[in-house]
């Protein structure tokens, strides 16, 4: 039977004060595994705070903050609760970006000090150093650690850290994160869902994507559930759902991508997930194929949820149930279930019942690092302007379309790229889809000139013209119209965020600049393409 969530009392307001009270009441529980190597609570706090020592004595401390550029893993887990000991905030990048890009991007926040490791570690700090960035290697720090530190005077007002957000229109933007709002974001979800001591997480996500971080990282102090951490990769999509099984995991998390992924790639012999009670799908539009196929193939009916939420929210904002049915509208669009504990969800009505998302609770970003601008576009009248399109049904459950940008418009009506993407997915040969939408000058209802790019898979026998012709095809059967344009592109060109998100406006824009290499296409508008 699972023990009860556990409540960590009102004194516990920061990260830091959530892993010194699970180290002093369960200092040998495990806390993280990966890799073959065991983390209890004791030997993180008392690691993190030897590392904190050697951050000291580099002149790091509260407020500062600081670029993490380091693989997931426990060296990871180690350095963020370090940086959490001394006050100081860090933001996580992707380290596996090319140097100068991870520098780029580290340069944003204009850290103290860019921590690395691992085997692009002496790469990127050579490209930080060309940046005029302070760096150091994470090993470095460990062998120089001095005493561990007072704990800082850190309050729920505190940044506790800055969180990319997805970069689906561009470059991403850095939410900054108050230790009250991070604490509110995982305790209204432990309640949400009963997460606690007797729950065992497995990891998969990058803990730069706030849904690893939060879930997966954080979570497991907050909630006192161990968590296995798996190399975050396609390859590593079998080991993910071995460990599970080798672990009994009972709470797991992805984006609807790795699920679709892994009913592909991942064979079901051998594997026991009858553990699973919960596994959050989130992150970009679920598809109710992608949750039907998962279930279906390893044999967990009612597991996979959907849910919404965003990095300006500190990740949670709407969640299905455990045991809840699934709600499908007419048009496919799943729904991504009622708001969390303290979080209030409402629609701007723009049409058909639909409009911009505005979410408020505690949990809501601080603004945007160094962009006064974006943070008072985000954040007015007391709510959170998402960006994103959706609808609440008479119970509050929540149907996200996309993001407004990415939406489709035929005949005055918003359509979700999804729609269009799912359809031609479901053709062979056909590796991922992405549809985008290109104003149309002469119409007069809104109507865009619609182009569906497809991926080809490297092992596809169909020839680019018929792949497109197909994809077409099933289009209209799923739809009722053809796209006006089908492009077919070299597999492995579709532009995608390091989280596996499409990037909608940075695909039209390639194409229209040449930039993709293109495997065929076959063009359903007269003259030029309409991009």
């Amino acid at each position: 039977m699972r023990a009860p969530p556990e409540a960590l009392g009102p004194e516990v307001a920061t990260l830091d004060a959530a892993l010194a009270r699970r180290s002093a009441d369960s200092p040998d529980a495990l806390a993280f595994a990966a890799e073959g190597e065991r983390l209890s609570y004791g030997r993180l706090d008392a690691e993190a705070a030897a590392l904190a020592g050697g951050l000291a004595a580099l002149g790091l401390g509260r407020g500062d903050r600081a670029a993490l550029l380091i693989p997931a893993g426990l060296d990871f887990v180690r350095a963020f609760f370090a940086l959490q000991r001394l006050g100081a905030a860090p933001c996580a990048f992707d380290p596996q970006a090319p140097p100068a890009t991870a520098a780029r991007r580290a340069a944003r926040v204009r850290p103290s000090l860019v921590l690395t490791a691992g085997p692009a570690g002496e790469a990127i700090a050579r490209a930080c150093a060309g940046a005029g960035l302070r760096c150091a290697g994470l090993a470095d720090v460990a062998r120089a650690a001095a005493a561990p530190p007072r704990g800082a005077d850190t309050t729920e007002e505190d940044v506790a850290f800055l969180q990319p957000t997805s970069g689906t229109s561009g470059e991403p933007r850095a939410a900054v994160i108050t230790q009250r709002n991070a604490l509110a974001s995982l305790c209204a979800a432990r309640d949400c869902f009963d997460f606690g001591p007797g729950d065992i997480f497995v990891g998969w996500v990058p803990p730069w994507h706030d849904l690893g971080l939060l879930r997966f990282v954080l979570g497991p102090v907050v909630f006192g559930a161990p968590c296995h951490l798996v190399p975050p990769a396609i390859r590593t999509l079998p080991c993910w759902l071995a460990t599970a099984s080798a672990v009994r995991a009972t709470v797991l998390g992805a984006p609807d991508f790795a699920y679709r992924l892994a009913t592909r790639l991942v064979d079901p012999r051998g594997l026991d997930l009858s553990a699973l009670r919960y596994a959050t799908n989130g992150g970009e539009p679920v598809r109710r194929s992608t949750i039907r196929d998962f279930e279906a193939r390893f044999g967990v009916p009612g597991a996979v949820r959907p849910g919404y939420g965003l990095a300006e929210a500190t990740l949670g904002v709407t969640a299905l149930r455990p045991g809840e049915p699934l709600r499908v509208d007419p048009r496919g669009n799943v729904s991504c279930g009622t708001a969390l504990p303290g979080v209030e969800v409402r629609i701007a009505v723009e049409s058909d019942g639909a409009g911009e998302v505005l979410v408020r609770g505690p949990g809501v970003f601080a603004g945007y690092f160094d962009a006064e601008e974006a943070t008072r576009e985000a954040l007015r009248g007391g709510w959170l302007h998402t960006g994103d399109v959706g609808r609440l049904d008479g119970d509050g459950h929540l149907t996200v379309l996309g993001r407004r940008r990415a939406l489709l418009k035929r005949g005055g009506a918003a359509l979700a790229p999804r729609e269009l993407e799912e359809a031609a997915e479901g053709v062979a040969g056909v590796r991922i889809a992405a549809a985008f939408g290109v104003p149309a000058a002469a119409a007069a209802d809104a109507t865009e000139a619609i182009v569906l790019a497809l991926e080809r898979d490297p092992a596809a026998s169909a020839a680019p013209p018929e792949l497109a012709a197909a994809a077409s095809a099933a289009i209209v059967a799923a739809v009722g119209f053809a796209p006006d344009a089908v492009v077919v592109l070299a597999p492995r060109t579709l532009p995608r965020t390091p989280n596996g998100k499409t990037r909608h406006q940075a695909l039209r824009g390639a194409l229209a600049g040449g930039e993709l290499a293109l495997a065929g296409a076959v063009l359903f508008t007269a003259g030029r393409p309409p991009w």
